[in-house]
């Protein structure tokens, strides 16, 4: 990732007398030239920013200690780059409102808090690996009690999805099957359906018809909102930071 080298020479700014609400040290780079746009997600204890300066979008970091901040990539042990994939997503506009407001209507299967206002929705498939992974990643965030995952079923990656899933949607109790289904997963005890309902049918048609709206291939499509409000998605199977993202913490 690129950055403007001339701000680390800004890093040892003082601000002590400097106004605003944001810590001293990115008082301090505003106080010379840097613009913050917003934050980003970050590891544990470094808190992410949007600065940008020059024209340009740059990655900051408050570092734990709340006195000093970083410019650039941060690199973990295994010199993998924590700092691409967060920074895209936060400088990335946002998705259109309205398909937020699509998503509410379609025919979903919620899991977690029935209370939270945070709303998380998937779209998955039964027969899908990458869709169980984030299934059994979100577990967690789920007992905690603070969001809501509506998973919204489609049939694109086999041939028994299109029956599995429809015998999911059409089982008494939804929510119950698709657990099933997860907990069993490549041994789900749901069998496919061979004769589908007219309602079961025109619900996963339409299941598919939002996903082509968000130009994704491939299940999981992952919609939520950002800490600013902004729609985002993710798809494919999500690493820590961008968790941390989907579900708020």
């Amino acid at each position: 990732m690129r950055f403007v080298p001339l701000l680390v020479a800004l890093l040892l700014c003082s601000s002590a007398a400097l106004p605003g609400e944001h810590p001293a040290p990115i008082r301090a780079l505003i106080a010379n030239g840097v613009t913050i746009r917003g934050e980003m997600q970050a590891p544990k204890g470094f808190r992410g920013y949007i600065g940008k300066y020059q024209g340009d979008p740059i990655p900051i970091y408050l570092l734990p200690d709340g006195e000093h901040v970083v410019v650039g990539t941060l690199y973990d042990t295994r010199a993998d780059d924590l700092t691409e994939a967060p920074f895209q997503a936060a400088t990335k506009p946002g998705l259109d409102p309205a398909l937020w407001d699509q998503l509410a209507k379609a025919r979903w299967i919620a899991e977690g808090s029935t209370r939270s206002t945070r709303i998380v929705y998937v779209f998955t498939d039964t027969e899908c690996p990458f869709c169980h992974r984030f299934w059994l990643a979100s577990r967690p965030y789920l007992r905690a009690d603070k969001v809501q995952v509506r998973d919204i079923i489609v049939a694109v990656i086999a041939p028994a999805s299109f029956g599995r899933g429809a015998a999911v949607l059409a089982a008494p109790d939804p929510s119950a099957a698709w657990k099933s289904n997860e907990l069993a997963f490549g041994h789900s005890p749901v069998k496919p359906l061979v004769r589908v309902d007219a309602r079961t049918r025109a619900a996963i048609a339409s299941n598919k018809q939002l996903l082509d709206l968000f130009n994704a291939h491939g299940t999981p499509v992952i919609v939520y909102r950002d800490r600013f409000g902004h729609v985002r998605m993710t798809q494919g199977t999500p690493d820590d930071l961008t968790m941390q993202a989907i579900f708020g913490n």
